[in-house]
């Protein structure tokens, strides 16, 4: 006998899976079950409406309330309605000086009163009692199941009472604090018992318990009464049932329900997308929970596949968004997503909005997710590998020059791919496919404005940023007098430095930005009187603000300008002496001079970005003795060029050329960050050096 169509609705809609049974929402069982007493029960009366026919007893004009209780002399209560306000009465008789109300009415106000549920709380003793109904409830509805298999109407009731019984736990979500005894009882292992429920009813009722009882806004619940101890108290217990729901695992058991789902019916559609919310409230909660959901479940390939479905729905959505999320706190993540083939399902899946749009704007986050969660998988230096082998530059490149939505997002992407000299490879691969013409179209503003009326998202400002990523990744990277590294400087040259122009031009506006900043501060600090100490203290926070405001924008201009003068690649025939400079550092010291400014300037900036730079010396010497013994031969810098590829290394030669050879021991995580930190330094000392001559 099919159990499901017991709990079949007859009047909803058939779809291709069968009609499922219609779960009365959480509020109206919140209402239904609410524990208060009827009015019979609080005053041991009861009242009816009177006839509103015109008849005796009624009128047309108001409603006469009888009250019906057993009285010696017949009267009926009537008695208890002398001296009421009667709406034919004069004004000026006394029924202004009281309230107008019977006992009786105040009776109801009263009673209304004291239903109020924002006044009812849950007490240790209650939820005791509510987890006692709640163990009840599953036990007698295996019972039945067990007793009878084949009858169906036979456990039918104790399935509805189990229902109820699930929607009424619901109501702990009002005292997180007591959180603790759901695990001292062992509650959490029923709870995730009902996620294997013969039912997909009930599963998808256990779901949404556990996205309820694990959502953040829980924890502001009573914090109106005592913030530090509720709060504390709230927030502490929450944190004992999350981790006591994945140590019976709770994170398997979610992913294998997903597979019984079919979206294709209502109820389960809500079940995935409940579902997908308990994982982005795990990760609300502790975020270092994001790496043990990947690690400890089959989520992320899940979510892969399950993105790959054409159709959009706001499951399809979700997925993205916890995806972003997912990626963007963990490294070990992002490694993953690379292993399983996430970096290519995600270009694939880019690749259908190069040259149309999104049609809404659920669709559009979609896409913002997608290329956000790209952005952060190129983080890793093995993710831009396999950026570039599935040719990723390529893509961004011509979403870049069909300007559709997708190519203000695909101008941040590539200057995530290039940064580091882990790029480097992108980088070549981007002069090789004629990149350089598309960069510098967009630099020179080239159909800003029609994106600015098209796309609400797109902010001139932060592609202004991503650009002096890319050509800061482009003159830092590129091999020294390869035949890549001048087609960059021509196109500074080309056009009577037009280019180069246009360079200062951002300068001097992020110049503008960090002095209104600084003397915003300083305005400030007299204001409020601080002392040096207490300028001293707040400094850190300044430097961040200072950074954020443009200080960071203003050096990667610095960086290039300083390599571009440092280019004397035959582009003139400057005498090579102490008194001369090449042609690139003259026009740039007098375009300086135009604007009222100097090559001190730029002197001044990079050396407050050197003293910005923290280098662990001993860390980066160890990763360069390991990448030059890899490569047996040749400078730390050019073995810095290399791009790893399992044991082994892909190294780049001077014309862009790619080679494969055998590795030994490669540089750990924090010795490769420290070693490109001790490179950015030396490099920048070393132009910081040719500006002074």
């Amino acid at each position: 006998m099919d159990i499901d169509s017991i709990f079949k609705t007859p009047t909803a809609p058939a779809t291709k899976g069968g009609v499922k049974r219609k779960l009365v929402s959480p509020d109206e069982i919140y209402r239904k079950n609410a524990r208060h007493t009827s009015y019979e029960e609080l005053t041991g009366r009861t009242f009816e409406v009177g006839p509103q026919d015109g008849s005796e007893g009624g009128s047309a004009k108001r409603r006469n309330v009888t009250m019906e209780e057993e009285d010696e002399d017949g009267s009926g209560g009537r008695d208890r309605f002398e001296g009421v306000a009667n709406p034919e009465e004069e004004e000026d008789d006394d029924r202004f000086f009281g309230d107008g109300l019977t006992s009786d009415q105040k009776d109801i106000l009263d009673y209304v009163d004291d239903i109020d549920p924002e006044e009812e709380r849950f007490d240790l003793s209650a939820v005791r009692k509510m987890i006692l109904k709640f163990e009840k409830a599953i036990n007698k509805n295996q019972e039945m199941r067990v007793k009878y298999p084949d009858d169906p109407a036979k456990f039918m009731e104790s399935e509805a009472d189990l229902d109820e019984e699930i929607k009424r736990m619901m109501a702990m979500t009002q005292a997180p604090q007591h959180y603790p005894v759901l695990v001292e009882l062992n509650t959490i292992s029923s709870i995730l018992s009902l996620l294997t429920h013969e039912n997909p009813d009930i599963a998808i009722d256990a779901i949404e318990l556990l996205k309820e009882l694990t959502d953040e806004e829980v924890l502001s619940v009573g914090l109106e009464e005592d913030q530090d101890v509720v709060g504390s108290e709230g927030e502490a217990g929450m944190k004992v049932f999350v981790h006591g729901l994945i140590d019976q695992g709770l994170l398997d058991l979610l992913v294998q329900n997903l597979g019984r789902l079919d979206e294709e019916e209502t109820n389960d559609r809500q079940g995935v997308f409940n579902t997908l919310a308990v994982f982005e409230n795990l990760t609300s909660i502790e975020v270092a929970l994001a790496e043990t959901i990947v690690s400890k479940s089959g989520l992320l390939p899940w979510m892969m596949k399950r993105l790959k479905v054409k159709a959009f729905d706001s499951n399809k959505q979700y997925c993205s968004e916890l995806l972003a999320i997912l990626l963007q706190s963990s490294s070990a993540n992002r490694k993953r997503l690379g292993e399983q083939g996430g970096i290519d399902d995600l270009l694939q899946l880019l690749a259908a909005y190069k040259r149309k749009d999104p049609k809404d704007d659920d669709e559009i986050e979609l896409v913002e997710n997608l290329f956000d969660g790209l952005c952060s998988a190129l983080a890793e230096k093995e993710n831009k590998r396999l950026f570039l082998e599935g040719e990723g530059i390529e893509l961004m490149v011509i979403m870049i020059k069909e300007k559709r939505m997708a190519r203000v997002r695909a101008v941040k992407v590539l200057n995530y791919a290039m940064s580091t000299k882990a790029g480097t490879a992108n980088c070549l691969r981007f002069v090789e496919i004629m990149g350089l013409k598309t960069l510098f179209s967009i630099f020179s503003r080239n159909g800003n404005e029609k994106l600015k009326k098209a796309y609400k998202s797109f902010s001139e400002v932060e592609e202004e940023e991503h650009l002096i990523g890319i050509m800061a990744s482009l003159v830092r990277n590129l091999p020294l007098e390869s035949g890549h590294r001048l087609r960059v400087i021509r196109k500074f040259v080309e056009d009577d430095y037009a280019k180069l122009e246009r360079l200062l031009d951002l300068r001097e506006g992020y110049e503008a930005r960090v002095k209104a900043f600084d003397e915003k501060i300083e305005q400030e600090n007299k204001e409020l009187e601080l002392t040096q100490e207490e300028i001293e203290e707040e400094e850190p926070v300044r430097a961040l603000q200072r950074l954020e405001t443009g200080l960071y924008a203003m050096q990667q201009i610095d960086l290039i300008i300083a390599h571009l003068c440092a280019e004397n690649l035959d582009l003139d025939e400057a005498v090579e002496n102490g008194e001369k400079e090449s042609e690139i550092q003259s026009r740039v010291r007098m375009l300086l001079n135009r604007r009222g400014g100097s090559l001190d300037d730029i002197k001044a900036n990079l050396k407050e970005y050197l003293n910005g730079l923290e280098v662990d010396t001993a860390l980066a010497e160890v990763a360069r003795s390991k990448l030059l013994a890899q490569a047996g031969s040749g400078t730390a810098s050019e073995v810095i060029l290399a791009e790893a590829k399992g044991k082994g290394k892909v190294m780049v030669e001077e014309e862009g050329e790619i080679r494969t050879g055998a590795g030994l021991e490669d540089p750990t995580e924090e010795e490769e960050a420290a070693l490109e930190a001790l490179e950015a330094k030396e490099s920048a000392q070393y132009m910081l050096g040719l500006l002074g001559q």
